[in-house]
């Protein structure tokens, strides 16, 4: 057997060689992100627990919420004061160092149908990093069992359809997003034009599917 001069034989370090190799591979995805559907998976759960939290106090509220996700943190229940409506922080696993807030929009909106008035509200959240991993989205089944408004399925029905637009192009999924919810924060009239029309704010958004940008 191959010895080196302190009686060590070459087959015993070939083994610690390759038995550090081996920890060194295996501690690579901690260290560098590269466990991507991890990544999907934690970045999707982050944005439904915001949602959960987002939309309980819109809905508590009456009143749209700005995206300050420090005022979920900080803001105890109307139902239970003992807890607050988002528990802790979290950030997307891509970039958690940066401790960058996840992109949040609710929207309250009072629909009276003769003397009876319905409370509608809506929330949007979406990654910060969605430009550079356009899976990070909210898929449309998660909103299945959550027992959504007539205002919030329309937020889901037209987030789907951009997210089906868009693709992988995640710069054009996040611009595309982005005027979505500006819509809704600058036109009093959104919710009615949508409900009377159910591509009206999608025709805004992608005129040329729609015969508008001839």
């Amino acid at each position: 057997m191959l010895r080196n001069q302190n009686g060590i034989s070459v087959y015993t370090v070939l083994s610690i060689i390759l038995f550090i190799a081996l920890i060194f591979v295996l501690a690579i995805p901690n260290f560098y992100n590269l466990d991507k559907e991890q990544n999907v998976e934690d970045c999707i759960n982050n944005m439904k627990e915001i949602w959960v939290a987002a939309t309980d106090y819109v809905r508590d509220t009456e009143k749209d919420f700005d995206g300050n996700l420090e005022t979920l943190r900080s803001t105890r229940k109307a139902m239970d004061q003992k807890n607050y409506y988002l528990s802790s922080a979290s950030y997307c696993p891509e970039t958690a160092r940066q401790k960058t807030d996840y992109i949040v929009f609710g929207k309250y909106v009072a629909d009276k149908i003769g003397d009876e008035v319905k409370h509608n509200y809506g929330v949007i959240v979406y990654c910060p990093n969605m430009h550079e991993y356009p899976k990070h989205f909210i898929p449309k089944e998660f909103y299945e069992n959550m027992d959504p408004t007539q205002l919030q399925n329309y937020m889901i029905d037209d987030l789907d359809y951009i997210n089906d637009e868009t693709g992988t192009n995640g710069n054009r999924k996040k611009e595309m997003v982005e005027k979505y919810i500006e819509i809704w924060k600058t036109d009093p009239n959104a919710f009615n034009k949508r409900k009377d029309d159910s591509t009206a704010l999608r025709a805004i958004l992608f005129p040329e599917k729609f015969g508008m940008g001839m």
